[in-house]
């Protein structure tokens, strides 16, 4: 987020810069500088040099929930709430801003340059959860992104490189355990573990443009339209997730097969064996033959896995599940921060 700010000095850690073969400075950036919370996560800040005035505002990105809490498990909806703490927490460590800067945020006026909203499903087990993923990443299609792309063998992105906005699908258990990822509040409580083991993740990120699309580019923008916070992290999910589908038939009858004109019979049953129709039809005949058998539960834009695990939770049904809730027992702890409930004005 960008953020007003008054600073005397510019803050930076330090710079890049290209040089030419001849010495000559092609371009430079200014590096973020870190400012670490009670755990080891880090929010990176630098002045931002696009403002009309030097040192009026912030660049400030990061992770807010495991900078308050320690691990990204879970966390609050509240968007609003959590921006203003981050940014009260950042002024007072530095001693920065004013009281003009103060009534901006609360007024709501920090611009967004990229929010992910995540939510959890859970399953039977981490090894439930990588099933499924194995599985999606062959069967799933998403409306304007087409299949996922499968990365680190068990995390699905759909629009993975896109300037506006990405969904993915991971397993939140294999994810903590990752060296390095900064999760290590957890990795001692077996019961936070046990959680995330279960856990089905999926996050939207949504990007500067998309923000500006959607007109939620303001932190004010953000609870406003809603009766609770946790409904814009869902509606948000929700508009996406209406455009994915997943095979949820794989053998019609004898009757629905001879019931076909032959060439969706034939189309079907190339389908069946594993064949990607994308590569044997023209486009316009493989959407046409798409939009037949879809009302029959097939999807073509999807390829039938030749060795799917018979222990496979169909995406339909899980994101039709209740999400996973913060725990009970995190609540009142350290474990879950909570922002103190800010009324935007």
């Amino acid at each position: 987020m960008v953020v007003p700010c008054k600073h005397p000095e510019p803050i930076t850690g330090g710079q890049v810069l290209s040089i030419k073969p001849s010495g000559e400075i092609e371009w430079e950036c200014n590096k973020r500088s870190a400012v670490r919370g009670s755990y080891s996560s880090e929010i990176h800040i630098r002045t931002a040099t696009h403002t009309v005035s030097q040192n009026t505002h912030l660049e400030i990105s990061g992770n807010p929930v495991k900078f308050f809490q320690g691990h990204n498990l879970w966390g609050t909806d509240d968007l609003q709430g959590l921006a203003i703490a981050t940014i009260r927490h950042i002024a007072k460590a530095l001693s920065i801003g004013d009281e003009s800067d103060y009534e901006k945020w609360a007024s709501g006026d920090i611009q967004l340059t990229r929010v992910d909203c995540t939510q959890s499903f859970h399953l039977d087990g981490i090894a439930s959860v990588l099933a499924w993923l194995r599985v999606a990443e062959q069967t799933a299609h998403l409306a304007h992104r087409g299949r996922g792309q499968l990365t680190k063998g068990s995390t699905i992105y759909f629009g993975k490189h896109s300037r506006r906005w990405s969904l993915k699908l991971y397993s939140k258990g294999q994810e903590v355990r990752t060296v390095g990822h900064g999760q290590d509040t957890i990795l001692n409580l077996p019961h936070a573990l046990a959680w995330a083991d279960k856990t089905l993740r999926v996050e939207l990120t949504l990007r500067s443009m998309e923000l500006k699309r959607i007109g939620k580019s303001l932190v004010k923008a953000w609870g406003a339209d809603y009766h609770d916070f946790a409904g814009v992290t869902g509606a948000l999910l929700r508009e996406r997730f209406e455009g994915m589908t997943m095979t949820t038939t794989d053998r019609l009858s004898a009757d629905i097969i001879q019931s076909f004109r032959p060439a969706i019979r034939s189309a079907y049953l190339l389908w069946l064996s594993g064949e990607d129709l994308r590569e044997v039809l023209s486009r316009p005949t493989f959407y046409r033959h798409r939009k037949e058998l879809l009302v029959h539960g097939v999807d073509i834009a999807t390829i039938m896995p030749k060795d799917a695990p018979s222990n496979v939770y169909p995406l339909f049904k899980t994101l039709e599940a209740v999400p996973a809730v913060v725990p009970d027992w995190a609540h009142g702890t350290p474990l879950f921060f909570e922002p103190r409930l800010v009324a935007i004005r």
